[in-house]
């Protein structure tokens, strides 16, 4: 993946990463599912952030020591589905309007935008429609 191709600084991809999640954690549709998922204590909230921060730092070509699978992990859990997408992602560009300057704010989103439109995607092609589960077979 090319590098970024806008300013933006690892203190600025972690300021975005708290913000954001604070807004999901109110959020009446994500918040419970990420509850659910990430926890309730502070500590499980921090270890998260700074997991998705290492993502971010890593799809911009900052820092390559992100490890993980988002696809097989959304795959995962049964609460996630298409339709909460475009809540995420207009949480998301709301957020980085509101705490990175313009050029950050309209890149990350549009790559957010980019990695959100293929993870839906994923979830619609690779989940069994009979069951709802993942079909890791074809996933990989």
């Amino acid at each position: 993946m090319a590098a970024h191709r806008f300013p933006i600084t690892e203190a600025q991809i972690d300021l975005l990463v708290r913000a954001f999640y604070a807004r999901i954690r109110k959020d009446e549709t994500l918040g419970p599912v990420f509850l659910r998922a990430v926890g309730t204590s502070d500590e499980a909230w921090q270890h998260h952030e700074a997991k998705i921060a290492s993502f971010w730092r890593n799809a911009l070509g900052i820092d390559r020591s992100f490890e993980g699978n988002p696809m097989m992990k959304h795959l995962a859990n049964q609460e996630i589905v298409p339709e909460q997408f475009p809540i995420w992602l207009a949480l998301f560009r709301d957020t980085a309007n509101d705490v990175l300057p313009p050029e950050a704010a309209a890149g990350i989103s549009d790559l957010a935008d980019r990695i959100g439109r293929s993870l839906s995607m994923g979830l619609v092609q690779f989940r069994n429609p009979e069951t709802g589960m993942p079909n890791f077979r074809d996933a990989l």
